[in-house]
């Protein structure tokens, strides 16, 4: 599912350049009228077989707003006679997809800080849409063992403090906390899809900041059963990977 095109909001304007960034690539294209249908149908060829596809820009504050045809006039005003730049997120079709297996076969050697955080920036799509489904286990988790999960949110909560462009996500993690953990999956999924929108440079900050402390938890991880992946039929570190 691509986004909807059928809005006819219009704007007119002598912009005609698009310049879309989607998992750190940017691609340009151009539309002859300024129109949230044209933008979104030039976005759609210019990424294409994406599921779930979901577009964002910078506003003045520096904040990443979602574009809608209720934002497209505030989205032309940020371009200010420039190209319009929007950031692209979403799913790829299954053959594109990461298989979560092959991920972990670059923990079979030392784990570091660096080498979490790079897996971390380069797999990000693929992270989000695991966190995604699995949303309802992290409530279990959160409703079983309170005690271990909230010294965890606490750690990336603070982790993420110096780092503007996550101030929403860590306001909803903060919220998470002062109501028991309750929305604890939903909060997660939403960090999760926020990182993956933010530009290269962002995300790779939020790993680095995070890193430290997944490296204790990676370890314990690796130091479970081994057991094999359904897709690509490798071990894979950890009892609950399946």
């Amino acid at each position: 599912s691509t986004i909807d095109s059928s809005f006819k909001t219009s704007r007119g304007g002598e912009m005609s350049v698009v310049k879309v960034t989607f998992e750190g690539e940017v691609r340009r294209g151009r539309v002859q009228e300024v129109t949230y249908e044209a933008v979104v149908k030039v976005v759609n060829e210019l990424v294409p077989d994406v599921q779930g596809m979901v577009l964002r820009y910078v506003d003045e504050d520096s904040d990443m707003c979602r574009l809608t045809e209720q934002t497209f006039d505030d989205f032309v005003d940020q371009c200010k006679g420039g190209s319009l730049r929007v950031t692209a997120a979403g799913q790829r079709g299954r053959r594109d997809r990461v298989c979560p297996g092959k991920i972990w076969r670059h923990l079979r050697g030392e784990v570091t800080p660096e080498v979490i955080a790079e897996l971390m920036v380069t797999n990000a799509e693929v992270a989000a849409a695991m966190v995604e489904r699995k949303a309802w286990k992290l409530d279990r988790v959160a409703c079983w063992w309170p005690e271990k999960v909230r010294p965890v949110i606490a750690v990336v909560v603070e982790s993420l403090r110096d780092i503007p462009e996550m101030t929403t996500c860590r306001a909803r993690l903060e919220h998470v906390l002062d109501e028991d953990l309750a929305g604890l999956g939903q909060a997660v999924s939403d960090v999760a899809r926020e990182f993956v929108v933010q530009p290269v440079e962002v995300q790779k900050r939020v790993a680095e900041a995070l890193s430290v402390h997944l490296v204790p938890l990676i370890d314990r991880l690796r130091g479970g059963r081994r057991v094999v992946c359904d897709r690509c039929d490798e071990r894979i570190w950890g009892g609950r990977m399946k």
